[in-house]
């Protein structure tokens, strides 16, 4: 950090996390049941749907909007809708972060930060370990820092100050949707999906101080 001249400079540090969300309930939920019954379940389906948030702050609390990544090939008009200010919809085949679309992150990302160099934060998963990505990152005077191997879930802020609360609020909103819809057998909608993004999106929002 004394190297790039930002240990100081709060707003040119920035944590990128990417959040899976599945559209059936991670857990078992207990539900109401008629009186003498046992207890009852609300069941999933066995392989969840999963949609993704892209998400990066800085240090000082800047939020970059978000990009949010369905599964599919088609983008549709209503997957924008309610979303975030400046938020980008992508598609992938299994609603998850790619090379490519990392490489087009990159991009987005630079639109965002100072001119000068900025410090991102993130995990070595296989889809940022590229060279393409790590030239274009130069380009954009962008150094990249890839945390260990297994520690991700401790050192990302994001992950610890804010993914953790909002998987607890995801869960509750998908739970009141199945139980509001008991006649929907498909996935949560991408509709449903993107209102409760921007419900919870407003936790970035806030300043929030990682150092």
């Amino acid at each position: 950090m004394n190297e790039l001249k930002v240990k100081q400079a709060l707003h040119k540090i920035f944590n990128l996390e990417e959040k899976g969300c599945h559209l059936t309930l991670h857990h078992s939920q207990s539900v109401l049941a008629s009186k003498g019954a046992k207890r009852a379940h609300l069941i999933s389906k066995e392989h969840a749907e999963n949609v993704t948030v892209v998400a990066c702050v800085s240090v000082s609390g800047q939020a970059i909007p978000p990009i949010i990544i369905f599964k599919g090939l088609r983008n549709l008009d209503t997957f924008n809708d309610n979303l975030p200010p400046g938020s980008v919809v992508e598609m992938s085949v299994k609603g998850s972060m790619t090379k490519e679309l990392f490489l087009k992150w990159i991009h987005y990302f630079a639109k965002s930060k100072t001119p000068s160099t900025v410090l991102l934060i993130l995990d070595g998963a296989s889809c940022h370990m590229d060279i393409g990505v790590f030239d274009l990152a130069k380009m954009y005077q962008i150094s990249i820092l890839c945390l260990p191997s297994k520690t991700t879930h401790e050192l990302q802020p994001l992950d610890k100050a804010v993914f953790r609360s909002f998987e607890h609020f995801w869960e509750s909103e998908l739970l009141k949707y199945w139980e509001q819809n008991p006649s929907v057998t498909e996935w949560v909608t991408g509709i449903e999906h993107t209102k409760w993004v921007q419900i919870h999106w407003n936790i970035l929002l806030r300043p929030i101080s990682y150092s």
